[in-house]
């Protein structure tokens, strides 16, 4: 039996709907085999729902390969791993690996987060002009606040990842309003930071970011010096996915990243 959901009463409370339109909704939906509503009420998703999941799969074709990555990176650093990716203007959660000592993180598959100011450097960095201004926009900011933004984009693409300083507050970090999501501009040696999360992108073969690793769940602060280990087998798990799904980097055809590389997004 799929996941249940509540009643018609909460999901009009939660949906803010009335209680009669909900119904009607449901039991349209439920009729059309997208739902099954139980004895009790409440509801699960149908068969109805298959063909338009595995179509959605179809297109992630690069998740089975992710999966044994997030596992090895969850198992060699005690982390959680999700893989997520862009639908639209938000940020769906595409898969989740939990490490033995979770704590706290709610990242359910499908989970979706808005894709705004400061979410998202990861996706971003490599998108188009007319992308990146659509995201700048998507929040008032300063004149200063952009070009920093815009400054992070430039150095998450020279990098080849992200990272978002703060803490996730029992849920997936990218989803709270305690992360800061533009990365370091500078790690001094000494340095000890509350890293939220480390992010790479998976490319398809277009040299588009078709979906993002990024592991979560961090213990403790991190060094300076830890951060840049995390970050190497990341990004080397991330390269292996591009090149199993024939994707290729923005910069090298081998699918490495290019050291160096500044984005080419100008300051509007």
């Amino acid at each position: 039996m799929g996941r249940q959901v509540p009643a018609v009463s909460e999901i009009a409370r939660t949906l803010a709907m009335n209680k009669a339109s909900c119904h009607a909704t449901l039991t349209l939906l439920a009729d059309r085999n997208y739902l099954i509503r139980h004895a009790d009420k409440t509801y699960s998703l149908g068969p109805g729902m298959l063909p338009i999941a595995n179509s959605f799969l179809h297109d992630q074709n690069a998740l089975p390969f992710a999966r044994v990555e997030m596992t090895k990176l969850g198992r060699e650093f005690n982390l959680d791993c999700v893989a997520s990716s862009v639908v639209g203007s938000e940020i769906v959660i595409l898969a989740h690996t939990p490490s033995p000592g979770s704590f706290g993180i709610n990242m359910r598959v499908g989970s979706r987060f808005p894709l705004v100011l400061p979410i998202g450097t990861v996706f971003l960095a490599w998108a188009s002009h007319d992308r990146v201004q659509h995201w700048l926009a998507s929040v008032q900011v300063t004149p200063a606040k952009r070009a920093r933004y815009l400054d992070a984009l430039a150095v998450v693409r020279e990098r080849g990842y992200s990272v978002a300083i703060g803490r996730p507050v029992g849920k997936y970090a990218a989803g709270s309003s305690d992360v800061d999501d533009y990365l370091l501009f500078e790690l001094r040696e000494t340095q000890r930071l509350p890293v939220a999360h480390i992010a790479a992108p998976v490319f398809d073969p277009e040299g588009t970011v078709r979906l993002a690793l990024t592991v979560v769940a961090f213990r403790d602060q991190l060094t300076s010096q830890d951060i840049p280990v995390v970050m190497g087998r990341l990004t080397a798990a991330t390269t292996r996915v591009t090149r199993a799904t024939w994707g290729v980097t923005p910069g090298r055809p081998d699918g490495t990243p290019t050291p160096g590389t500044r984005s080419t997004h100008g300051r509007a």
